[in-house]
């Protein structure tokens, strides 16, 4: 790890930096697309003097555990879900507002602006620094009971969620019954039929083979997912200047690329010839409708005036 080289003598300090990039997804999802982006990127800029230790962090067990391990330093750089990493900076949470993205380009807009940029200052307290923010996608419901058109078709569906409180906040006013799970227990409990469904990205449903638990997908997009590059602050800190400079580029770079990427389309494709039953128009304005009670309590979260800012945003 980069931190055990902290107290090394000027002769040992010349050679090469270790650094842990660590994420948690199926081949070709955005946070493995990223990460390998982001790897090969810095190894260029850097040459020899950073050795990156690039894995898949599955023995962390969750993106959750991940994120904590960058939090201590047992990792020194992770790429996870945007709503993952609002567990730690609440802040990040305004990402995760049900309908508040126009678009892909709406969303990237505020991620590259101001907006992200105030968000960011918010991860040194919590031992973190946020290098850049990428896609992972708009989220679309699955299940196993019916196709979902209306608000009615969402109630009494036993839904599982990501560990967050706007997530759940969202899913219990359309009426379905809640359930917080870590991701790589979905899976599982879609088969067994201890979950009715789930919401992910198209390419997450169908890296993870959820096709093959779940008939029904309908394309609501209901919540837009950044990707959170993120590096542990004590080993950023103790970087030189360039090196602080290349591995900032370097993710930046990354996250270009999970926003360029055009995924989607061809997965909703592969799931559709898959046999899955895609359900492409659905009731938006009722969705609308039967969440906004929860906009006050957005407002007090996020702050009414970065909700008007965000919604404003070209």
């Amino acid at each position: 790890m980069a931190t055990a080289l902290l107290g090394a003598s000027p002769a040992a300090a010349a050679s090469p930096r270790m650094m842990s990039l660590v994420f948690i997804s199926q081949p070709q999802n955005p946070q493995q697309v990223g990460s390998d982006e982001l790897r090969v990127k810095l190894q260029a800029l850097v040459g020899k003097r950073i050795i990156i230790d690039e894995r898949a962090g599955n023995a962390f067990g969750s993106e959750a555990a991940v994120l904590a391990a960058a939090r201590s330093g047992a990792v020194d750089v992770a790429v996870v879900s945007g709503g993952v990493a609002s567990a730690a900076v609440p802040e990040l949470g305004v990402f995760d507002i049900p309908f508040l993205f126009r678009d892909t380009a709406h969303a990237k807009a505020v991620a590259q602006g101001p907006v992200a940029a105030a968000i960011g200052a918010k991860f040194a307290d919590k031992g973190l620094v946020l290098l850049a923010l990428g896609k992972q996608g708009f989220r679309n419901v699955t299940n196993s009971k019916r196709p979902i058109r209306t608000v009615d078709d969402v109630r009494g569906l036993k839904i599982r969620v990501i560990p967050n409180p706007v997530y759940q906040m969202t899913f219990k006013a359309l009426g379905a019954d809640v359930i917080p799970m870590d991701f790589p227990l979905v899976y599982a409990a879609l088969k067994d039929g201890r979950l009715d469904g789930q919401e992910n990205p198209p390419t997450t449903i169908a890296a993870n083979h959820f096709d093959e638990v779940q008939k029904y997908m309908t394309l609501t997009g209901h919540f837009f997912a950044p990707i959170a590059f993120v590096a542990n602050r004590a080993m950023f800190e103790h970087l030189d200047a360039a090196d602080r400079e290349a591995l900032v580029a370097a993710a930046k770079a990354a996250a270009e690329v999970t926003w360029q990427a055009q995924a989607d389309a061809e997965k909703v494709d592969q799931l559709r010839k898959g046999g899955m039953d895609i359900t492409e128009t659905f009731d938006r304005k009722a969705f609308v409708d039967a969440l906004k009670p929860l906009e006050p309590d957005f407002e007090k979260r996020f702050g009414k005036e970065l909700l008007a800012s965000i919604r404003s945003t070209p």
